[in-house]
């Protein structure tokens, strides 16, 4: 019986040792522009603004197989939007005012992502898909009402779901150059009010280089 388990203890060892020579650790660098928008802003809002982000960092993929792998790294996330809504004046209960709310925020970003692409075709392009989660740490923030700064509103944490879809080419034998659509929504509020929940979701298109 010990035998059998140390025979099939070796196996398993050789088996390991066998795949670890297949994995790959790749780390570079990757940004990108695009725009992001406001979702769960309330009954009083009447119209929303699509506004300007951009995301930069460095990232790293560690491969567990030939098709798969896990993607993490450190972005810095600059997002803005702006809303108008209707309220009362603060001096009566009666007659109803426009402003406008800006929002603008900066995050540093730690993905947590499954990387899975095709095998090559044409000798040095592969089909990627990523799909993860995203936690932001809020670095900066900045709120305005028709102009005006106002208290932070903004919560320190949130937490955001993302997908990437893209193409991984080789180039120099060793390197890849990757073009992708990152697409990132955050699912909890970015505001620390518990019953003033507002989210945001992001595209952008994302040029990195790996090593």
């Amino acid at each position: 019986m010990k035998k059998k388990f140390y025979l099939l203890l070796i196996v398993m060892l050789f088996s390991f040792v066998a795949s670890a020579q297949r994995f790959e650790y790749q780390l570079g660098l990757k940004g990108g522009l695009g725009f992001d928008w406001v979702g769960n802003v309330g009954e009083n809002v009447y119209s929303t603004e699509k506004g300007f982000c951009y995301k930069y960092g460095f990232t790293g993929i560690y491969y567990f197989g030939e098709n798969y792998g896990l993607t993490s790294g450190f972005n810095i996330v600059g997002t803005q939007f702006a809303y108008k809504y209707n309220a009362e004046m603060p001096a009566t209960t009666r007659e109803m005012v426009e402003y406008k709310a800006d929002y603008k925020t900066t995050y540093c970003q730690i993905p947590v992502l499954l990387k899975m692409r095709t095998d090559a075709f044409a000798d040095k392009f592969r089909f990627l898909g990523e799909i993860g989660y995203g936690l932001n740490i809020l670095a900066s923030g900045e709120y305005k009402i028709d102009g005006e700064k106002q208290p932070s509103p903004y919560r320190d944490v949130c937490s955001s779901f993302i997908v990437h879809l893209g193409v991984d080419m080789e180039v120099m034998s060793r390197s890849t150059l990757q073009f992708i659509i990152a697409y990132d929504t955050f699912f909890s509020s970015i505001q620390s009010k518990r019953n003033d929940k507002l989210t945001m979701s992001n595209l952008c298109f994302e040029l990195g280089f790996l090593f």
